[in-house]
């Protein structure tokens, strides 16, 4: 029994483990996906300043200016725009003379820029003039012999880094980390540290995260604390993303588990030794003093007491008592080890299980299981503003209107804090179908959720795939609806996003949507 248990939990503390490990590198890929996309507004940006006739002119008049400050007003990601002769000098921007920077000949994205008279980026660096992070970007303008007339620059600022670790603080500790191409480190989130601006490229987990475009490193980190850090490889730059999560509060909550186990183990412990106690006691020990009972009456002529003695027998309730409270002691640790105990839904553990279960069916037999990823929207909150007691409960609503939005025999797992999955069982590949309950669980979860202390206010997001259609491996399509739903809340809260398509524009409670 004790190695069952000590069986049970080296396996959940292996999966938390390797789900914190495959959530730093989603995180670290979402962030270097979220740079690629800033960067493709930038030169859009660009492209369409290059079309205002103020902006395309030779500049010396100084009119690119008013233009380039309206525009800035609907950028927000910018940190300025410019207007640059040949030359290098600056020949009008919107900080109206404020920067200290008058030329920039001797940048590499400036002449890059000239010499193949395309777009162009920098490395993220430090700004001259902001003496901030960002990626400097430039446009030349062409005259219609191809001859370069004057070049359009701007900066790119690291708001997205802040959308990024926002979303990575739901798990206490995390750090974000930009470095440059050079080992430099750029910026790091939460909170300033010693750390930027510092050249790092000697440091063991530097050297490990520019071994790779992506991958995860398991070291001490910059504060020889043991760390889990997925990284990512950042395009057009060189630089590296990287999210990191101290190890030890990882396994903070399986320790939490273990010890609760171990509780249990004793009681059961407890409740064995007792039990044998107890028959030893009817069995033998009671036997053995009503023999010697016997024998000393009947050296002492009193037979009648022989018989009174022979009535004092083994009691099978006793036994059958004992049997129960082990057996149910067995229940109490298989529900502890299989559902979750604040909503009575399945694990992650139970999901690992039914997913063997059905893997191994035979091809004919198995069904496509559309994983529905869910997340809520604005909880929170509600922790931060009622209390931990109030956010259970709606976790426990939760967890029931997800029951009702779904078929007898799907599957309702909640996977950890507000993260829930829904598996249907589909009988061949079916895209509309999950995307009808997927209506249904957003609108369901939309109502307002009245208790006794408040009437509180939620939403979820949804991200989605096919098993085994968009992998044979579950693990994998898992992620693939992970990044799906993180996709559809790039969109816009309560929307659904499936894997391998755009996110629709939204969705109502009827279950339809529009592109």
């Amino acid at each position: 029994m004790v190695g069952l248990v000590l069986s049970l939990y080296l396996q959940q503390w292996n999966a938390d483990i390797e789900h914190a490990r495959q959530r730093v590198l989603m995180l670290a890929e979402q962030g270097a996906s979220q740079q690629a996309d800033a960067i493709a507004r930038v030169r859009e940006t660009l492209q369409t300043l290059a079309l205002i006739p103020e902006v395309r002119g030779d500049g010396s008049s100084g009119d690119c200016g008013p233009p380039l400050r309206r525009a800035m007003a609907f950028q927000p990601w910018s940190t300025g725009f410019a207007v640059a002769a040949p030359d290098g000098r600056i020949l009008c921007r919107t900080g109206l003379g404020s920067s200290p920077v008058t030329t920039v000949a001797d940048q590499d994205y400036f002449m890059l820029a000239l010499a193949t008279k395309s777009f162009s980026t920098s490395n993220f660096r430090i700004g001259r003039g902001s003496g901030k992070p960002l990626l400097a970007a430039a446009l030349p303008l062409l005259d219609e012999d191809g001859t370069v007339r004057a070049v359009l620059l701007t900066g790119l600022d690291l708001k997205w880094l802040g959308d990024l670790t926002r979303e990575a603080a739901e798990a206490p500790g995390t750090t974000v980390t930009l470095f440059d191409a050079q080992g430099t480190v750029l910026a790091r989130e939460p909170g300033p540290s010693a750390l930027v601006g510092g050249h790092v490229a000697d440091h063991p987990v530097t050297r490990a995260i520019f071994q790779a475009d992506r991958g995860i490193v398991e070291r001490p980190g910059f504060e020889d604390r043991p760390r889990i850090i997925g990284f990512a490889k950042l395009a057009n730059t060189g630089g590296r993303i990287a999210v990191g999560v101290p190890r030890d509060l990882v396994l903070d909550e399986v320790n939490g588990k273990i010890m609760w186990g171990i509780a249990i183990l004793a009681g059961v412990v407890a409740t064995i030794v007792a039990g044998v106690w107890f028959l030893l006691d009817v069995l033998v020990l009671r036997g053995l003093r009503d023999l010697q009972r016997s024998a000393t009456n009947l050296s002492a002529g009193r037979i009648d007491s022989v018989s009174k003695s022979a009535a004092a027998g083994f009691k099978t309730r006793e036994m059958g008592n004992a049997a129960q409270a082990i057996h149910d002691m067995g229940a109490t640790l298989h529900g502890f080890a299989y559902k979750d105990q604040l909503t009575a839904l399945g694990n992650r553990r139970y999901l690992e299980a039914r997913v063997r279960e059905l893997a191994d069916l035979p091809p004919g037999r198995r069904p496509t299981v559309a994983t529905l990823c869910i997340d809520l929207d604005g909880f929170k909150p509600v922790n931060d503003r009622h209390g931990h007691h109030v956010g259970d409960a709606v976790l426990a609503e939760v967890g029931r209107r997800l029951l009702n939005c779904v078929r007898d025999g799907d599957e309702v797992i909640r996977l950890g804090g507000d993260e829930f999955l829904v598996c249907l069982a589909l009988p061949q590949a079916d895209w509309l179908t999950p995307q009808e309950v997927a209506a249904r669980i957003i609108a369901s979860l939309s109502a307002p959720i009245r208790l006794e202390q408040a009437e509180i206010g939620i939403g979820c997001s949804i991200g989605m795939a096919l098993w085994p259609v968009d992998d044979t491996d579950f693990d994998t399509v898992l992620r693939y609806a992970d990044q799906a739903l993180y996709a559809a809340k790039r969109n816009g809260r309560g929307q659904v996003g499936l894997h391998g398509r755009p996110v629709p524009a939204s969705v109502d409670a009827s279950g339809g949507g529009s592109a």
